[in-house]
């Protein structure tokens, strides 16, 4: 849990101390409803995300506001909907650009989405907040891969911690041995692990792999421990 997290305990007794709470922080915080239309973003999240002032943003969707994340909309409403559907914390990175001068300049957020519920424990929406960060190796990663958010957390539960390791280096091409060098673990282990991943996959080999990958939303997913433990991720 984060700080910002933490503190947020502190003023959620009440909607009103809930919204004090985000006006008076810096990062951003905000909230959106069951269809992924804006219901509340705070003065840090509306600088960020260059919305012009005054403009109103309550009851539309991010490609209905002019802002330059408009490119990611569909990715940003994916993991609002993925997080209110499993009912649990997604955690991501988004990949912002804003033009000066005719150059694009990326800037990459942390980005929490949690479900927020009512006193009935019904959800009714999506609570998020974010902070820049200094990521220069995941931004070329991110470039190399042409996508612009990424996902710590996985779209299911049917691979283990493992499994999921091995899958993100088995999308970068790599082979059997490097994939052990780079996880610290022998070859054998390693096809072990893809075996398995075959049979709960249902694929044969790892093109149809990548392509089950790109269906499933695995594409998007990057172990969050690489990020943590400052994992080499170029192939």
């Amino acid at each position: 849990m984060t700080n910002n997290e933490n503190d947020l305990k502190k003023y959620i007794s009440s909607p009103q101390s809930l919204i004090s709470f985000m006006e008076h922080s810096q990062a951003f915080w905000g909230i959106k409803d069951l269809d992924s239309k804006w219901i509340y973003a705070n003065n840090s999240s509306l600088d960020f995300y260059r919305i012009e002032k005054g403009f109103n943003i309550e009851g539309k969707l991010d490609s209905e506001i002019p802002m330059p994340s408009q490119e990611i909309s569909e990715d940003l409403v994916r993991a609002d909907q993925d997080c209110m559907n499993r009912k649990k914390r997604i955690t991501s990175i988004e990949i912002h650009y804003y033009g000066k001068n005719n150059i694009d300049t990326p800037i990459p957020s942390l980005c929490y989405k949690s479900p927020l519920y009512d006193d009935n424990e019904n959800i009714i929406g999506v609570i998020w907040h974010g902070e820049k960060i200094n990521a220069p190796e995941l931004l070329y990663y991110m470039d190399r891969l042409n996508r612009n958010t990424i996902q710590f957390d996985a779209p299911n539960d049917l691979f283990t911690k493992r499994e999921l390791e091995v899958i993100f280096w088995a999308q970068q091409r790599l082979g059997i041995k490097e994939i052990a060098r780079r996880l610290d673990i022998v070859p054998q282990t390693v096809e072990v692990h893809i075996k398995n991943i075959y049979r709960k996959a249902d694929v044969h080999n790892s093109i149809q792999l990548v392509e089950y990958c790109k269906h499933e939303g695995l594409d998007r997913y990057i172990p969050a421990d690489f990020i943590r433990k400052g994992v080499q991720i170029m192939a």
